[in-house]
Formats: structure tokens, sequence, C-alpha cells
């Protein structure tokens, strides 16, 4: 394995440098572990952060426990361990670690918690994207104390305690499978390129995702992760041959960068989740100018999204500190890679059922028009043949008038040619008795 050195200022020079937005933080940087989830210390609620009896979906409703034997957002087998639970926003059946708590506004008892997904927490709309009102407080009905009974009877069957944070030490993993390239004309090693990159380069261009606009879908999946694990920055990103283009960001100045200095280059080469607790100490990283430059990136994590067709890694759910870490929990990420794509198959089912739709109507207008213009042919056929009969009625109609006028007009000749008969007779008579 060859090192090339390179001088540092040349580097900063030749590459733009990564620059994030100033952002109030979600909290301080003191311990830079997410928050344990069963805290004593609850943040304040806002009334206007609260879901409402409307919003969620009545148990006789729910997907039954024996129709699901893998948990609807991570897609992990339930055990003895991992139980099931279900969502009371959509009623799918999902396990402890890939819901959240969120508080709902009964009439008879104030303000409770429910067991949400994290499918159901971000696939609402912008006006409730998590951290902003769910709600407009002037909007939120209220239902009658009948209502929040038969809710609180079917809803409320568990005890509403978070679920506990699960926290990974990946200061022993992260072993490299391939070797360092350094044969090029930057200090920190090239990224590998998978054998089967044309195939992942065709799955990702069928999404038909690069360069569109933003979605509110993806943004709620940003602030979510930027938040469960304290980031500054977090993006949700797509990797093509050049470049890595991010789809929704938070703390991001750019809306790309470069795939030769991008973290994430690295992490599409596996299904796991790519965690670096110390960038200015691992190989691949410590050169690069996303860590040695302005931005000077510590941390990184992140969850690769998988095409839920070829199972091959189209992009990545990441987060980025400027601050090292000591341990980080990646089943977030995972869990929310996995909300990125469902979010995506259901796009292009929407997609595919609209060209569907437009092909049916098509096909119905050629249809209909090919109906058209047999029709017309049809009645231009026949009103030639009328024509044709009309026509010949008329020359019969006029062959017998001539046929009637000559006769007429042979009486006539015969008539007088007799009577040219009797005046000749006549004269000739005179003319012998003189």
């Amino acid at each position: 394995m060859i090192h090339h050195h390179h001088d540092m200022d040349h580097v900063k020079k030749r590459w733009p440098q990564f620059e994030f937005r100033q952002l109030p933080p979600h909290t301080t940087h003191t311990d830079m572990r997410p928050s344990p989830a069963n805290s004593t210390t609850a943040p304040t609620t806002s009334n206007q952060d609260v879901l409402v009896v409307d919003q969620l979906v009545h148990a006789d409703d729910w997907v039954c426990d024996y129709e699901r034997s893998l948990c609807h957002v991570c897609t992990r087998n339930f055990s003895t361990f991992r139980r099931k639970h279900h969502c009371r926003m959509c009623g799918e059946v999902v396990c402890r670690n890939c819901t959240l708590y969120k508080n709902v506004n009964i009439l008879s008892i104030g303000t409770t918690k429910v067991r949400v997904c994290l499918s159901c927490i971000v696939m609402v709309s912008g006006a409730q994207k998590l951290g902003s009102p769910l709600a407009c407080a002037t909007n939120v009905t209220m239902v009658s104390d009948e209502a929040s009974r038969n809710w609180l009877s079917n809803h409320l069957t568990s005890p509403a305690a978070r679920s506990e944070t699960e926290y990974y030490d990946y200061s022993a993993t992260n072993q490299l499978d391939y070797e360092l390239d350094y044969n090029w004309d930057n200090p920190w090693p090239r990224a590998p390129i998978a054998a089967n990159e044309p195939d992942r380069l065709r799955a990702l261009a069928s999404l038909r995702i690069l360069d569109t606009p933003p979605s509110s879908v993806f943004d709620n999946i940003c602030d979510l992760v930027s938040k469960r694990l304290n980031c500054p920055m977090a993006a949700v990103s797509f990797i093509d041959a050049d470049r890595q283009w991010f789809k929704a960001s938070v703390g991001l100045a750019q809306t790309s960068i470069p795939r030769n200095v991008a973290f994430c280059a690295h992490a599409i080469v596996s299904k796991e989740p790519l965690v670096v607790m110390d960038t200015a100490a691992d190989v691949r990283f410590c050169h690069n100018p996303l860590v040695t430059g302005a931005a000077c990136v510590r941390f990184y994590a992140s969850a690769p999204i998988c095409d839920a067709r070829t199972g091959l890694v189209v992009g990545t759910v990441l987060v980025l500190d400027t601050a090292p870490r000591d341990a980080c929990d990646a089943s977030v990420l995972e869990k929310l890679a996995n909300v990125a794509m469902e979010h995506l198959v259901l796009k292009e089912d929407r997609v595919e059922k609209y060209a569907a739709r437009r092909s049916s109507s098509d096909a119905t207008r050629s249809t209909r028009g090919s109906s058209i213009s047999t029709d017309s042919l049809r009645t231009a056929v026949t009103s030639h043949s009328s024509q044709k009969q009309h026509i010949r009625q008329q020359l019969a109609t006029q062959q017998i008038s001539m046929s009637q006028t000559l006769g007429v007009h042979a009486e006539q000749i015969e008539k007088l040619t007799c009577d040219f008969a009797r005046m000749e007779a006549k004269i000739n008579a005179q003319l012998l008795r003189q």
C-alpha cells in the first residue's frame, strides 16, 4: 500500500469548503449522547403539539398480530425479546424501538401519551413536522366524554412509558474488509467501487428522485434523526456516479458535494450502518477536507437506503457533528432509512398507477376515435349508396319519359305520312281527269 502525502493548503484550494448553517442547537453538546428516552425530566409540551382522537385508529381496525411476523418499520423479526406493538395512528404492528410516544388530548383526562410508529411521524404533512405544532390550536376539535371513554378503553391498555434508548459502542467495529486505494492525487484514500455499481446506478435512476423538489416527508426524517441523535447536521442523501445529492438536510449549506470527498461513498458498499466516532482517528477520513477544512466534521454515522426491488444501496440517512463521540444509537438511522425507502415505494406506486390511468384513458380515447372513424365511414358508404340508387331511379324515370315521348312522336309522324299519301292520291286523280 502506497501512501501519498500532499500539502494540505493545496488540498484546501482544490476542494470547496463544506459549510453548515449555524442553527439553534436542539440540545447542548456537553453530553453528546442522546438523552435517555425514559428521562424523568420531560420537555414542556405546547398545547399545540398534540394529537386529537380523530387522528387515531380504532382498535377494531388494527392489523391483527398474527398477520405480521416482521416489524412494519424496521422489517426485523418479532421474537421473545422483540415484542409486537400497535401504532395508534395507522394500526400497523411494530416493535418498541420503532415507536415514539406522542401526546393526545382527551377531554375527560387532558393530555396523555400514545404509541406512534416512526412512519406515521414522518409521513405527516409539513404543518405537522416534528418539533412544530402538530395542529393549530384553534382548529382542534374536542370530542365528547363518551368518545373519550371509548377511546381510553381501547387504546390505553399498555402503560405510557417511553421505550429505553439503546446505545452501541462502535470503537471495536468498522473493521475494513477492503484495501485502501491511495493511487490518485489526494491524500485521503479513494472510496471503493462495488462490482454492481452499474446496477446500483440504474436502480437509483429508476426511482426518479434526483434533483426533485423538497419534500416534507424527507424534511421530517432529517429533523427527527437530528434531534434523536443530538447532531447539528443531518441529511437524506442519494449517491450517483459523481456526487452525493441531499434530498433533505439540516444544518448543511450545500445541496450536493462531490462523491470523491463524500463519507457516504464508503457507506454504500455495505448494507450495514457506518459509524465513525472520531473521523480524525480514522485512516479513511483523517485527511479528508470535510475533516481538515472549515466544517471540521469529527463524528459521522449513516445507514443505507436500500432499493426495495433490488436490495441495492441507493442512498443514506446520515448525521454529522463537530465533536467526536463515544456511543451512537445506529438503529435510529436504520429505521428512518427504511421509512425513506417506504416513502419512495409509495411514491413509485402512485406514479405507476397514474401512468396506468393515463394509458387506459389514452386507449379509451383511441378506441372511441376508432369507433367514430368507423361510424363515419359507414355513414359515408351508406350515403353514397343512397345517392347512387337515387341517380338510377332518376335515369329510369327519364328513360321512360323519353320512350313515351318517342312513341307519341312516332304516332304523329305516321299520321302525317298517311295524310300526305291521301293528299298525293287526290292530286293524281285530278290530273288524270283533266
